[in-house]
């Protein structure tokens, strides 16, 4: 390998970064981000730079192959690296005393000239003033021998970065093709004809192969100079040089794989940090100058180039990034002229296509145009295509980097349980329905089942409720005769009964068989609605946080699996459990419930474009679904916090939550301030899978307090999981106990011998602080002796059990004694 893997795991796991702010802290004081390890690679020898430097140095020498190249550079490069190289060559055939004085006359026509830089469509004041102060100046003079070895370095990198793009473009295209042609007519000349041949033979056959031999010639470059791969979310750098590792102080196990935003700390310029997030998003050419740190805390001054590169599909593939020092000193003139240069012979677009995973994952991105990329929408089927096309890839023996930390197996959807996030989430959605779930549980088997045991577990003014609303569904659901029979059924009885606990009804027992029961069951109705409200209001949240909601959540959610529907139905109802979506399906149900906006980016795709957008984001910005495929940057304006931005992205870059309340713009134009919420959601490998995003229009709106308490009642309940199964999840959503409180005690079925042992038997302390021996204002008493001594048998005291004609222990009315 060009850059040999540690003997360890180093570079998969990537070792913890110490800087001056401490241990796994940036510049910044925050964490060193995850790193991505589809960016941790191997890249392998390749000979083919080599042997291309050498065909075209020699090819340079016949005029046909000049004219040609010439011809070709033109459509693309600009041709004067290449009449520089010439001119160059030329100079090895003079002698000694015309080499020096013609190195000069060179050094001045193509080196010592103004430069610019590119990116020029967007830059800080900053970034255009250090080219015009260089350009103004007219640099260190120079004798003829400095001149000669410059200009032979110069030529040197020149073919460098000629051989490695565009000389296999060169032979590929249709000018190489006019050479051979030209050749063939003339007689032929086996020499170039063989050249070419080999040269096109062993070209590079993709994009990653293109990149494993541009890695070959940046190791040696002067400058610093890293790759990042934009097919992988966060676009983290795949190879950081030499003399990156040199100027920064960050090894490249610590530097690859993370984005070099790490570079950046309290004082780099926030129009600086505008610029870069502006150019790149739009994938355009970016040079700006900025204030970095180094490792141990140092500032320097960075001029930072990134130039964006593309694939023959129009895949936004590469960004090759170009890092400057600035010395302010009589050389930097000639030191921004060679950057220029530099910068001037890096790729835009390759003639290359892509390997199929980052074919798929470039063809998903969020477009730079900010047009909605659709093909999310067909996210699965792209990925389910695309293992395929890698299994016959894989078969294939070409030159690639080579991943070093490999790609974890994902399981698929249907080996997993989610059983716990059918729970949270189907307990946010029978929160914001609460009415219409107590409605369904009254006449749900299941449910009726399950919120009895809980009742019991409550007041007896719950359990007389809960009775009462079961007897008047039984009733309400019977027909004709059936329906008096039973409303007389149960107005008979008169010990105990729920019904005159809950309505206002009077009987006259004399004369019941001539009752109008039409009011009494117009009566029963209006009182029952208020009984389910009084449920949905204040016990179903308590219910839905008990342990008997759980079992029978999943409990309805066996029966639906079974084919069968009930009146109660779980978020998943109705779902493809087998599909790859379910889970992403579940919760696009769960937001159509939701008054404020929720969407959720996919951080497994670059860019992190939405995949899904409710209703209710719509009634808060005014954009709607329509904006799927996009990256949320369309909320932003001119007054929108840049810190905050800052903030966000930090958290994007973390995995972790946030709330922040900053500037937004809506659909027409309007500005409000919006309160708004990150939610991160992981694989069951850990992987970073979403990002749920909440959002207010934060104003004194009547509704703010209920849209505040929705969002605390979802970012509570949401599992961080895909599965539910995670530690904090399952000890955040999956209730404990069955009072949906673990403060309190249950009111039913208490074992007096389970209290007992909390009775005082000895004498104790009263009246505060300090038990039995006083303490803080109190006293010792004896315990007072009983009022009536208790006969020497305890037969008085036990009381034997009474047998009446009722039964073993009941009264006349055959109740208990």
């Amino acid at each position: 390998p060009i850059t040999a893997a540690p003997s360890n795991d180093v570079m998969a796991q990537g070792k913890e970064v110490v800087t001056k702010k401490g241990k796994g802290k940036d510049q910044y004081g925050r964490s060193f981000g995850k790193k991505q390890k589809a960016a941790m690679l191997e890249f392998t020898k390749t000979l083919w730079l080599q042997d291309a430097t050498t065909s075209l140095k020699n090819l340079m020498q016949y005029e046909v192959a000049q004219q040609a190249f010439m011809a070709f550079l033109k459509t693309e490069y600009g041709e004067a690296q290449l009449e520089f190289f010439l001119e160059a060559q030329k100079l090895e055939k003079l002698d000694p005393n015309s080499q020096s004085q013609q190195a000069l006359q060179i050094y001045n026509m193509f080196i010592n000239v103004a430069g610019k830089g590119i990116g020029q469509q967007e830059r800080t004041a900053a970034t255009q003033n250090l080219w015009d102060n260089a350009n103004r100046s007219s640099g260190s003079s120079l004798d003829p021998m400095t001149a000669l070895n410059l200009v032979r370095k110069e030529a040197e990198t020149t073919l460098n970065m000629l051989a490695f793009d565009a000389f296999p473009r060169f032979v590929k295209s249709k000018y190489c093709g006019s050479v051979l042609d030209s050749i063939k007519q003339q007689g032929g000349n086996s020499q170039i004809e063989g050249m070419l041949s080999q040269a096109n033979a062993k070209a590079p056959q993709d994009a990653d192969d293109w990149l494993n031999m541009f890695v070959a010639t940046a190791e040696s470059m002067p400058a610093c100079i890293v790759i990042s791969d934009m097919t992988i979310p966060g676009a983290p750098m795949v190879f950081v040089n030499q003399e990156f590792c040199r100027t920064t102080g960050y090894a490249k196990e610590e530097a690859t794989g993370r984005n070099c935003r790490f570079l950046q700390g309290p004082e780099t310029e926030p129009e600086a940090i505008q610029v870069i997030r502006n150019t790149l998003s739009k994938g355009q050419d970016c040079h700006v100058k900025l204030t970095n740190y180094r490792k141990n805390g140092e500032k320097f001054q960075n001029l930072l180039s990134m130039k964006p590169v593309f694939d023959a599909d129009g895949i936004y593939r590469f960004v090759i990034g170009v890092q400057f020092e600035i010395k302010e000193d009589d050389k930097l003139k000639q030191r921004l002229i060679q950057l220029d240069k530099l910068l001037r012979l890096l790729p835009s677009k390759l003639n290359l296509k892509s390997r199929a995973a980052a074919r798929a994952k470039g063809s998903l991105a969020v477009k730079t145009t900010g047009e909605a990329n659709q093909m999310i929408n067909n996210k699965e089927q792209i990925l389910q295509q695309t293992k395929q096309l890698e299994i016959q890839e894989n078969s294939m023996n070409q030159n690639r980097p080579k991943s070093l930390a490999g790609n974890p197996l994902e399981a698929p959807i249907s080996q997993l349980n989610l059983d716990n996030t059918v729970f949270a989430f189907t307990k946010l959605l029978w929160l914001n329905c609460p009415n219409d779930v107590m409605q369904a549980m009254a006449v749900d088997p299941i449910g009726r089942d399950y919120f009895e045991k809980f009742c019991k577990t409550t007041s007896i003014v719950y359990q007389n409720h809960w009775d009462f609303i079961l007897k008047f569904m039984e009733i309400a659901n019977a027909q004709g005769q059936e329906q008096i029979r039973l409303i007389r059924k149960y107005h008979l009885k008169k010990n105990k009964n729920s019904i005159f606990y809950c309505t206002t009804t009077e009987i006259n027992y004399g004369t019941i068989n001539q009752m109008n029961w039409a009011p009494v069951f117009q009566e029963m109705q209006t009182r029952s609605q208020s009984s389910l409200l009084m449920f949905a209001v204040e016990l179903l949240p308590k219910f839905l946080n008990s342990k008997l909601a759980h079992g029978m959540v999943i409990k309805i959610r066996q029966r639906e699996l079974t084919g069968q529907q009930g009146p109660l139905r779980s978020i998943a109802m109705g779902l493809d459990k087998n599909s790859e979506s379910f889970w992403l399906d579940m919760f696009r149900s769960l937001s159509e419930t939701v008054s404020i906006g929720m969407v959720i980016s996919d951080m497994t795709v670059p860019g992190i474009p939405l995949v899904y957008i409710n209703e209710g984001f719509r009634n808060v910005t005014g954009y709607g679904k329509e904006k799927i495929g996009t990256s949320c940057r369309f909320l932003q304006g001119p007054e929108t916090e840049n810190y905050l931005n800052d903030e966000i992205m930090a958290a994007l870059q973390q995995s972790e939550p946030l709330i922040v309340k900053l500037t937004n713009y809506k659909s027409n134009g309007q500005k409000f301030q919006c309160l708004f919420c990150l939610h991160p959601v992981f694989g069951p490998n850990g992987e970073y899978k979403y990002q749920i995003g909440l959002q207010i229009d934060f104003n004194m709106s009547p509704l703010i307090t209920a849209q505040l308490l929705e969002m605390e009642r979802l970012l509570r309940y949401m599992p961080h999981s895909i599965t539910g199964e995670d530690a904090e999840d399952v000890l955040r959503i999956i209730p404990t106990d069955v009072m949906g409180d673990g403060c309190l005690y249950p009111f039913v079925n208490i074992d007096p011998s389970a209290t007992s042992a909390a009775a005082p038997t000895t004498n104790q302390g009263y009246g505060g602080f300090g038990g039995a021996s006083g303490g803080f204002g109190g006293y010792s008493a004896p315990v007072p002796a009983p009022i009536t001594a208790a006969p020497s048998n305890d037969v008085m005291a036990q009381g034997k059990e009474v047998v009446t004609k009722k039964g073993k222990g009941k009264d006349q009315y055959g109740r208990s004694f």
